[in-house]
């Protein structure tokens, strides 16, 4: 993945300073990072809401003023909505002419859905773009390996060092 990020980033921007504009050619640049979004989900437990009403979803009836939660993290790892939700492929969000997908699947809510979307959707991703593209290009000379543990020390006793 490193590699095709690199390289698309190589062909599209080169070295220079990456603009917003650059989004529109960095199809598989766009695609990590809408697939980083889905499976590493930043508010797995969303934003807390309250019923304003009486409402029943399903079986379930929800009391006015009740504490509402929207577990983002399984809708955006559960396997009824995404082939293989558990494995990381940025290539779900290309469509067949590896073309970044503008419309993404109903699952996808990693800034939350409807009317209480997150009003930083834009400028969030706007600026992951240019954080990722200058970090690739500023760091071309060596890849960026996790350790085994993907990064967490397995060592139960590392608090004590501190």
């Amino acid at each position: 993945m490193q590699r095709k990020l690199r390289q698309e980033i190589e062909t599209q921007i080169g070295d220079r300073m990456p603009t917003h504009e650059d989004r529109n050619r960095c199809h598989y640049v766009m695609a990590f990072i809408t697939e980083t979004l889905r499976f590493r989900n930043i508010t797995p437990m969303g934003v807390p809401h309250k019923a304003v009403v009486q409402s029943t979803i399903g079986k379930y009836t929800i009391p006015e003023n009740m504490g509402v939660f929207v577990y983002q993290g399984i809708c955006c790892r559960n396997d009824d909505d995404w082939q293989k939700g558990s494995e990381f492929r940025p290539e779900r969000f290309l469509d067949s002419e590896r073309q970044f997908m503008t419309t993404r699947p109903k699952a996808y809510i990693p800034f939350g859905v409807g009317r209480r979307v997150c009003l930083g959707e834009k400028l969030a991703i706007a600026d992951l773009f240019l954080v990722l593209v200058r970090f690739l290009q500023s760091t071309q000379d060596y890849d960026i390996v996790l350790d085994s543990n993907c990064g967490i020390d397995a060592d139960p006793n590392i608090a004590d060092a501190f």
